[in-house]
């Protein structure tokens, strides 16, 4: 393999931002830390391949780029705002930001940061002390459960595998996941419960009661803030990729016609009608229609998971400092360990014929006189004559 990455760095003499172009052949590593490397830059953690940095060749007249020719694979790293000065330190954005300017009060906010983030970065945090706050049992209820659906959606496969990608192949779009329809299905069940307005302990109930809690701190407020961006994106209108169907409808209005017409209910004729609405948007395209779906479903759900796991935090925190033990009922999960521990059936006839196959691998292995390799070249010959009986 070789990885090729471009780093963005800090040149004082010049007092400027310059690239330098950085390659790595893999092969030239011993077995083990060329496995690490690799193993890296498959990371979901772009993070990680930092660990290896002192490994990369900076491309110069003395060092050249590789010979492609001879990798089996060729892989770009990126990191998002990272930056390096010129003698290979990393630099920070709170550093940056003087370099830039000249101005050592400048705050060099990382991309994406809203009003609330950065008035939190400038703010003066000073510890909160529990004891302070006292909760009765209603608001205590409304957080143990709020936590339990955040810690739910937290440890799910949506939120680590993400909502797939969506590929085009002359007019043809495809939709891929990791995750299963029964994950997906899961996933939403537990992020309805966060979502609809009705619920006990949805997320906006939870986000209004936390900043009425902590009144004009800057963790409340930043909350505070989350909750309004979670408001504002579902208000928003889905991006579409490039080169495709303009769109009207909202973030809401996506997940309400999934949810109420493949999840939550069957549907009404109402819900029908605005789930073709949707789908006469983007021409009929169900691919697409789904994978906007999946995304602002993603979206949505680290907005609620970003502020959610503050909440959470806060308040186990708060529970152990009074000696709280909030009576919630636990998921099914919570109550089982058990589920799903036991072998699928599907999985155990797989198992079964495997392991018939290898039995009868091993009986032609031995008629062949036992050669060189072992019974399983004789596997798949094996594998063909029981599914043939099998049909019979």
């Amino acid at each position: 393999m070789v990885l090729f990455w471009k780093v963005r760095y800090w040149d004082r003499c010049v007092r400027d931002l310059k690239d330098r172009c950085l390659w790595l052949e893999t092969k030239s590593l011993d077995p083990v830390t060329r496995a690490a490397v690799e193993l890296a830059s498959e990371s979901k953690n772009d993070r990680d391949i930092l660990k290896y940095r002192h490994l990369f060749l900076e491309e110069h007249e003395n060092v050249t780029r590789p010979d492609f020719q001879d990798a089996d694979r060729f892989k770009g790293v990126s990191l998002h705002e990272y930056f390096e000065d010129e003698t290979c330190k990393v630099v920070t954005l709170r550093e940056l930001g003087p370099l830039l300017t000249g101005n050592p009060d400048t705050l060099l906010a990382p991309s994406g940061a809203k009003k609330h983030d950065i008035e939190y970065m400038l703010a003066d945090r000073k510890p909160i002390c529990l004891g302070d706050f006292t909760l009765d049992p209603d608001e205590v209820r409304l957080l143990a459960y709020f936590s339990r659906e955040i810690q739910e959606l937290s440890a799910s496969s949506f939120i680590y595998d993400g909502p797939g990608k969506l590929t085009k192949s002359g007019n043809d779009w495809k939709l891929r996941t990791a995750v299963t329809p029964e994950e997906i299905g899961a996933f939403v069940t537990t992020f309805r419960r966060l979502y609809m307005d009705k619920e006990p302990a949805n997320f906006q109930k939870a986000v209004a009661l936390f900043v009425k809690i902590l009144g004009d701190r800057p963790y409340g407020k930043w909350v505070g803030g989350m909750g309004e961006e979670y408001e504002e994106h579902l208000a928003s209108v889905p991006r579409l990729p490039p080169s495709t169907a303009s769109r009207t409808f909202t973030t809401k209005r996506l997940l309400d016609v999934y949810i109420y017409t493949q999840y939550a209910h069957q549907p009404d004729e109402r819900r029908e009608r605005q789930f073709a609405d949707c789908l006469a948007e983007v021409h009929g395209n169900k691919a697409l229609l789904g994978w906007l779906f999946l995304s602002e479903l993603f979206g949505c759900s680290l907005n609620m998971l970003n502020a959610g796991r503050q909440i959470e935090h806060w308040f186990s925190h708060y529970c152990r400092e009074h000696k709280v033990s909030p009576a919630v009922l636990n998921t099914l999960g919570e109550d089982h360990s058990g589920l799903g521990t036991n072998e699928k059936e599907h999985e155990r006839q797989k198992r079964l014929f495997r392991e018939q196959a290898e039995r009868i691998a091993a009986d032609f292995w031995e008629r062949a006189g036992r050669p060189h390799g072992g019974p399983e070249p004789f596997f798949a010959k094996a594998s063909e004559e029981l599914a043939r009986m099998l049909k019979k």
